[in-house]
């Protein structure tokens, strides 16, 4: 699927804005129920009981009264202050493109989270826009590769690295996979002999036609239209 970044601009616009209109909605209702409130106090009337019998001697007028009405304090708008790490150029651009692939298994955040990597002082990115897609069809192998072993995925490794990236990864290769966004490194909550004998299933299958690889604690998926199976291990 062939998504502008027009497309994909404004639908962050759209969301955006209905999320504020929502709040302003909200805060506007919020005031004016605690304006109007005095005013329906005033016009409530005591019924007309009769005359009421002088006060108990044991009992203080003050004590026959309603206790003050008390209000809620309002929930704080910052919540806990829990852990954030800074926002990657174009994420949540790149997150609603991942949305848009449907996957059953893999979410956006897991998929994202290896681009905040640090090697020797150079930080990866995201893909740059036109490689977006690359990664669709492996994001779609790894998918299918959780769904036959019904076993979670722990977790993505490695995604798309940068050039300047990948070249401080030990053992990467220059034309890496990686480096045109069409390769994951996997994690599976089972042994990596058993997920990589999954996918070569999967190719067989003609699910997929990429490389294979097996590592001691990870597999490699790639969908470069061609087979290619190794074992590092």
């Amino acid at each position: 699927m062939n998504i502008s970044r027009a497309t994909l601009q404004r639908r962050r616009f759209l969301q955006s804005s209905s999320v504020l209109g929502f709040g302003a909605i909200s805060t506007l209702y919020a005031g004016r129920k605690l304006l109007d409130l005095p005013s329906r106090l005033r016009a409530t009337k005591p019924q007309n009981l009769g005359p009421l019998a002088p006060p108990s001697p044991a009992h203080d007028f003050a004590d026959q009264q309603e206790p003050p009405l008390s209000f809620p304090e309002a929930p704080s708008e910052s919540g806990p202050n829990l852990p954030t790490r800074p926002e990657l150029e174009l994420e949540r651009s790149f997150r609603e493109f991942l949305l848009t692939l449907d996957l059953r298994h893999l979410s956006a955040e897991e998929i994202i989270d290896p681009h905040r990597g640090v090697m020797d002082g150079v930080k990866n990115t995201l893909p740059p826009i036109n490689l977006w897609e690359n990664i669709s069809p492996t994001l779609k192998v790894a998918d299918e590769l959780r769904e036959r072993l019904q076993t979670p995925l722990c977790r993505i490794t490695s995604g798309y690295r940068s050039p300047h990236y990948n070249a401080k990864i030990p053992g990467a290769v220059k034309g890496s996979y990686h480096t045109s966004n069409q390769a994951l490194d996997l994690v599976y909550f089972c042994s990596p002999k058993k997920a990589f004998n999954t996918a070569l299933q999967l190719r067989r299958e003609g699910f997929f036609r990429g490389g294979i690889g097996l590592y001691p604690t990870f597999i490699h998926l790639d969908t470069r239209g061609y087979a290619a199976t190794w074992r590092r291990v």
